[in-house]
């Protein structure tokens, strides 16, 4: 009887089919679900960058004082000096709440230090308590303190719900809400795509620019996409504090003299003026991660007279006073870390979002063709006999008759065949028990042939084996240990 029961061999197809397709799923699951748990801001970004300032082409500056910056201590002078200066720019960004799985807040200062100016043809450093070094003009040119809830993956403002955005101007504890602000600052979105239009936030105009895509480049082994930014001139004196005035430093009010003088214009005449701001700004991004590996930026803020009118001179109309001219780039130290954050954002999002997939689709693939080969063709098989599976009861094969074509009929050779011609004597005796001590008493006398006669089935009995009484032996009759027909002797 054949066993129900699948082989090892024939479970070996249905599983490698299981497997593959197991691998095929996780194959197209890992970039869809996996990767998207990577592509999310880190809750625990903290990080410094420190931009120098750089000469530009066309600008006045040297390679050591490559900026040029309005003294302040001209202010109190018959007229104002615009000083070359070397500058440093420092800012850190960290994650503070509110944050959750889909939002977090970052929280950037950012600093202007003065490294060294030139004044009155003398190089200085300025001391930070302003006391020493530059006079009147301290170390500290400016600073900012921003904080603003984004998008932990578009790294847009998110500021329904509880999200800020605010900057403090100055040393007080007080901030001004932006509840407008619009656009990327610290971060781009992961798979940043060159083809969209992103439009980008400028803190100190705090107005929204669109950026466009230049080109591609390489910066310390991680490749980039570069994007420009052209944020148009904006009247900084029109913004407000946290007070509601005019911002710090914003603001001039000094004689026509001051300035220069102008045709037409009396000297002692007192001239406002308002400070203007555009900036230039090149960002380097990596398109995994978002992540900013260079910011350059150059940055034009400059006094013009206000509240004149139409019909006014030329020459008030185009007056123009540098307040700060400079550009700030990454140092080389930075961009080296930022690279490098680059590359640990994008590890385990290239990991299971390109390696793992292609690694688990080959396998899977591979997989399910051995499991169908498998299947299609089947396990093999041991021939059977013509009997069946039971090699104790074989069924006899038909003798050929090695002189002619085809099987010799042995029909007649068969008892029940009307022309039988054989003898019944070879099985019409059997061995006398007597001789061995077995059988009943008085069975007979013992004969020494292996044989004895029997009698023969005659009559309408078919030839073989007789039938047995249904009701098997009878009770009285003698058990012989051999004989499992009988039943035991009562």
């Amino acid at each position: 009887m054949a066993s129900s029961r699948m082989s090892v061999r024939e479970l070996v197809g249905p599983v490698l089919i299981f497997i593959g397709a197991l691998f095929v799923v996780a194959a197209i699951a890992m970039p869809l679900y996996l990767v998207g748990q990577f592509q999310k801001t880190p809750m625990d970004t903290d990080y410094t960058t420190v931009s120098t300032s750089q000469r530009t082409d066309g600008s006045s500056g040297s390679q050591a004082l490559p900026a040029q910056i309005l003294n302040r201590c001209s202010l109190t002078s018959s007229k104002p000096e615009v000083s070359p200066a070397n500058l440093t720019r420092q800012q850190r960004v960290v994650v503070v709440k509110p944050a959750n799985s889909d939002r977090v807040t970052f929280q950037a200062g950012t600093s202007v230090r003065i490294n060294q100016v030139q004044i009155s043809g003398e190089t200085v450093t300025p001391s930070s308590d302003s006391t020493s070094g530059g006079g009147c003009l301290g170390a500290l040119l400016s600073a900012t303190k921003d904080r603003v809830t984004t998008n932990r993956t578009t790294g847009a403002p998110a500021l329904s719900g509880g999200g800020s955005s605010e900057v403090q101007l100055d040393s007080s504890d007080k901030t001004v809400t932006i509840p407008d602000r619009r656009g990327l600052q610290y971060r781009f979105p992961f798979d940043t795509d060159k083809g969209k239009n992103y439009i980008y936030f400028d803190l100190a105009s705090r107005t929204t620019s669109p950026l466009k895509y230049v080109d591609s480049t390489e910066i310390n082994g991680v490749s980039v996409d570069h994007f420009s930014q052209e944020v148009p001139e904006a009247n900084l004196a029109s913004l407000k504090d946290a007070n509601g005035g005019v911002p710090q430093g914003t603001q001039l009010t000094q004689s026509a003299s001051w300035y220069g003088g102008f045709p037409g214009i009396d000297g002692k005449q007192v001239l406002p003026a308002d400070l203007y701001r555009k900036t230039t700004r090149d960002l380097y991004v990596d398109p995994t991660t978002g992540t900013i590996v260079n910011d350059r930026e150059r940055v034009q803020e400059y006094f013009k007279i206000s509240g004149i009118s139409d019909d006014a001179p030329d020459a008030l109309k185009n007056f123009s006073l540098t307040n700060l001219d400079a550009t700030f780039a990454y140092d080389q130290k930075t961009q080296e870390q930022r690279a490098a954050d680059a590359k640990d954002l994008a590890s385990p999002i290239k990991l299971w979002g390109r390696w793992m997939p292609i690694v688990f689709g080959i396998l899977g693939v591979l997989a399910l063709a051995a499991g169908i080969v498998l299947l299609l063709r089947g396990p093999r098989r041991t021939p059977a006999t013509a009997g069946g599976e039971d090699p104790y009861y074989p069924v006899a094969t038909q003798d050929t008759d090695a002189g002619t074509v085809g099987t010799r009929d042995d029909s007649a050779n068969f008892r029940g065949s009307d022309t039988y011609g054989g003898s019944d004597d070879a099985t019409s005796a059997f061995p006398d028990l007597r001789k061995r001590g077995g059988g009943a008493a008085g069975a007979g006398a013992t004969d020494d042939d292996a044989t004895q006669n029997i009698p023969r089935v005659t009559g309408d009995e078919p030839h073989g084996w007789s039938e047995p009484d249904e009701n098997g032996p009878g009770s009285a009759e003698t058990r012989r240990d051999d004989d499992p027909w009988r039943g035991p002797a009562t």
